[in-house]
């Protein structure tokens, strides 16, 4: 199975303010790199704008943090086509641009279940599960099945 995450799982690894969220998103992030499974380079680009602006973080430490990322993970892109669909997903309602573009990518990347807690857990989007790996108690079982945890 492919998987992937959004942006705040690789937010949550490097914020001190809630140790329960860090220790699953690290959880997390080690179970992908040992899995080799793939980001989409939007989320590259969103982890160093969020390391900047909510954990003020200083421009090249922010910049090397997603770098890292970069080198780390194997990535996806996306196309004309996933603006297309993100355009009609924002336009209908249903999700953000940016949320919706990521959705589209992971799709057309083959992406069967996106780890994420900004959007509605156990929806399938264009055959793209979304599942919210913070659980009150931890990891959450779905999350954990799906990583085969």
């Amino acid at each position: 199975m492919i998987v992937s995450a959004d942006t705040n799982v690789f937010v949550y690894a490097l914020d001190d303010r809630d140790a329960s969220k860090q220790a699953i998103a690290r959880a997390v992030i080690a179970a992908l790199a040992e899995q080799e499974q793939p980001i989409a380079l939007q989320v590259v680009g969103e982890v160093q704008n969020a390391l900047r602006r909510r954990l003020k973080m200083p421009a090249p430490h922010a910049a090397q943090q997603a770098r890292n990322l970069f080198v780390t993970f194997p990535s996806f892109a996306y196309d004309d086509a996933c603006v297309d669909l993100a355009l009609a997903y924002a336009g209908a309602g249903r999700f953000g641009y940016w949320d919706g573009l990521l959705l589209a990518a992971c799709g057309r990347a083959g992406v069967q279940a996106l780890l994420s807690e900004d959007m509605q857990d156990g929806q399938t989007i264009g055959g793209v599960q979304i599942i919210n790996p913070f659980g009150p108690d931890g990891l959450t079982k779905a999350a954990s099945q799906t990583l085969q945890l």
